[in-house]
């Protein structure tokens, strides 16, 4: 699909800006963080260091980044890297904040600063996962499903034989979404839900 391609270094900043514009449940986060960065820090530009093949961005009519979907064919191997190579400088930068704009600002920073499990749905047939997001003016007109049929594609190339991702249990327009996908809820979680989908 011609609005769709492969991300390049260029686009982070776009990436960055879409996940703060993104962050409130899939509505606007600015309001609810001092800090413009720390989204994207944990939930987007990662993937793109760790594994740009599977990072894709979506442009609109006029040619501009506004959306993208990010992921791991590994979620294993990219915890582990997250964990030991990405997150140690930003792990000092926040720990030292004290005052946070809002629970939003303060939950996603709490994770950031926790970093990621284990990767426990490796085991158990999904071991790809993804991020995507994707500004309103740009919702509602197929892109959603073009950005993830191409994702798919990606991580099967790869050895993926499934994906999950989380959904804030706020968000219920995308439970619609993916269960449109063929995804169905893995596990229920305090903040939402676990969804997979097998990609054999």
């Amino acid at each position: 699909m011609q609005n769709i391609r492969q991300a390049l270094p260029q686009d982070l900043p776009y990436m960055y800006s879409i996940a703060l514009q993104t962050a409130f449940a899939g509505l606007d986060g600015t309001p609810y963080f001092y800090d413009q960065w720390c989204v994207g820090h944990y939930y987007a530009a990662p993937y793109f260091f760790y594994e740009p093949d599977v990072c894709f961005i979506a442009l609109d009519e006029n040619s501009r980044v506004s959306g993208y979907i990010v992921g791991t064919s590994d979620t294993r191997a990219f915890n582990t890297w997250m964990q030991q190579r990405w997150l140690p400088v930003l792990q000092d930068h926040y720990s030292q904040i004290k005052d946070f704009k809002s629970e939003a600002e303060q939950s996603v920073i709490k994770t950031l600063l926790k970093g990621p499990g284990e990767g426990l749905w490796q085991n158990l047939g999904y071991p790809a996962h993804l991020h995507i997001d994707i500004l309103e003016h740009l919702q509602g007109k197929g892109i959603g499903k073009s950005l993830m049929l191409t994702f798919f594609e990606a991580v099967k190339k790869k050895g993926a034989s499934g994906v999950h991702l989380g959904v804030d249990g706020r968000n219920t327009r995308a439970y619609g979404f993916y269960e449109r996908m063929g995804f169905e809820i893995l596990e229920q979680q305090n903040w939402g839900s676990l969804f997979g989908r097998k990609l054999t």
